[in-house]
């Protein structure tokens, strides 16, 4: 029984860490909550994004790459539907060396549009070997150039595990996903952003 808790963790532990950031980000912040009218435990993180709104959406819905945010984690993902008001992701994740693959499929919601400028879109569970999973993303404006990227992360494993262990891989997992949405959001915003204004005092001048 311990031998098949221990492997279970494992697939756990690995599964959730699912995005991994090529760099540190600073801004970042996470926790467990369980959130309204819900009785699972998420894992939540957001980061302060230097770039505008629409550079952090354009990372966070290219759901087709999202094995290029994961520093190798994901072996393969792919859109397997497109439907009006829908997204259907296949994610592959190969663990213990590849001996075991988790998938899943995630149907996401296009993304809504509140009046004050926040984005939201969600993901749910349509099929896979998890019991659960549901992602969401909010990216709101924070002034300009700038918005914050937020994550709230559920996975249920088939696997008996502790919850302060899986609370905590939920987190770890939320984070480096808004992390690698920041670090490409900022990367691409840099390359368009129009130069800091700076005074320049001539010797001489009044």
């Amino acid at each position: 029984m311990m031998r098949f808790r221990t492997f279970a963790l494992a697939l756990v532990v690995i599964s959730l860490g699912t995005f991994a950031p090529a760099e540190a980000q600073t801004g970042v912040s996470k926790w467990s909550f369980v959130p309204a009218g819900r009785t699972e435990r998420f894992g939540h993180a957001e980061a302060l994004v230097a770039a505008p709104v629409a550079f952090a959406r354009e990372p966070a819905i290219d759901f087709a790459h999202y094995k290029d945010l994961s520093n190798g984690r994901i072996r393969n993902s792919r859109l397997v539907d497109k439907r009006t008001g829908s997204t259907d992701v296949y994610l592959q994740v190969p663990v213990l060396h590849g001996m075991v693959t988790l998938w899943q499929v995630l149907r996401f919601s296009d993304v809504q549009h509140a009046a004050d400028g926040t984005e939201t879109f969600t993901g749910k569970l349509v099929s896979g070997n998890v019991r659960a999973a549901e992602m969401t993303f909010t990216i709101r404006p924070a002034g300009a150039g700038r918005s914050v990227v937020e994550c709230n992360l559920l996975i249920t494993p088939q696997f008996p595990a502790p919850q302060s262990a899986v609370d905590a891989e939920l987190r770890d997992a939320a984070e480096g996903a808004v992390r690698a949405i920041a670090l490409r959001a900022e990367r691409t915003y840099a390359l368009v952003a129009p130069p800091a204004v700076t005074a320049t005092v001539v010797a001489g001048d009044p």
